[in-house]
């Protein structure tokens, strides 16, 4: 009787494994993106929309978390940070309006099923005698211009719905420009209300390869800065945003 029952107890535990480990599996498949560009040429002072299918085992993922397009010019700091429209099929989409002629990049930042992506498009916009062509920046710009972020892809998440005297959590993801995470950085945030004022400095602790979390208390609502310095051997780099802490 002890024997049947031993195998019994064993039959069980190794099903339950077996259902584990195809649980398992089916968590770790990677979530795919796929950023798709218009086929013909992209003409200056004309919206045009862009797309990233995102897709897990061949299948469409039509409940990603967030899916941005950040765009720049090669070489130089992103100028704009757009939100995606999801769309049927695991499409998501945006629209942006070029300004100005050159080689450019896009990023598509998604966050979908406890993974992140970030795949990026080289792409040219060609100068075209349109009337309305001009040197004047978009609209979408905000980046500060000392950032410099040409060998560093650094994503601030979190910044939105935060709440004073609470306790909020920001998740970064770095990235190198070749598609692979940066692990073990020093990272930090430097946090403030009034440029005069007092800086805060706080450690982000790394929680996944690539990926950092820090928690930060604001004390003042209204807008604060939420400044992200990363360190790494000779790499030493930041990015700034302006949040709105209610």
């Amino acid at each position: 009787m002890k024997k049947v029952l031993s195998l019994l107890i064993a039959s069980i535990m190794m099903t339950a494994g077996c259902s584990n480990a195809k649980n398992q599996d089916a968590v770790e498949k990677p979530v795919d993106v796929n950023i798709l560009l218009p086929t013909s040429d992209i003409n200056l002072n004309k919206e045009v929309t862009l797309r990233a299918e995102v897709s897990q085992n061949n299948k469409a993922v039509t409940d990603a978390d967030e899916v941005q397009f950040e765009i720049g010019k090669t070489g130089e700091d992103s100028m704009a940070m757009l939100d995606a429209k999801n769309g049927a099929d695991g499409i998501y989409s945006a629209n942006y309006k070029f300004t100005d002629p050159g080689d450019y990049y896009v990023i598509a930042h998604v966050t979908a099923r406890d993974q992140h992506s970030m795949p990026k498009m080289d792409f040219k916009v060609p100068a075209t005698t349109s009337t309305n062509s001009g040197t004047g920046k978009s609209e979408h710009e905000s980046h500060s211009g000392d950032d410099h972020h040409s060998d560093l892809m650094i994503h601030l998440m979190g910044t939105e719905n935060l709440d004073v005297n609470k306790e909020n959590v920001f998740t970064i993801h770095l990235m190198t420009n070749d598609g692979k995470a940066l692990e073990k950085a020093n990272v930090r945030i430097e946090t403030w209300k009034d440029e005069n004022g007092k800086h805060d400095y706080t450690d982000a602790k790394e929680v996944a390869p690539g990926e950092y979390e820090v928690k930060y208390t604001f004390k003042d609502k209204g807008t604060n800065t939420v400044k992200v310095h990363v360190e790494k051997g000779e790499l030493h780099d930041h990015t700034e945003k302006e949040v709105t802490v209610n």
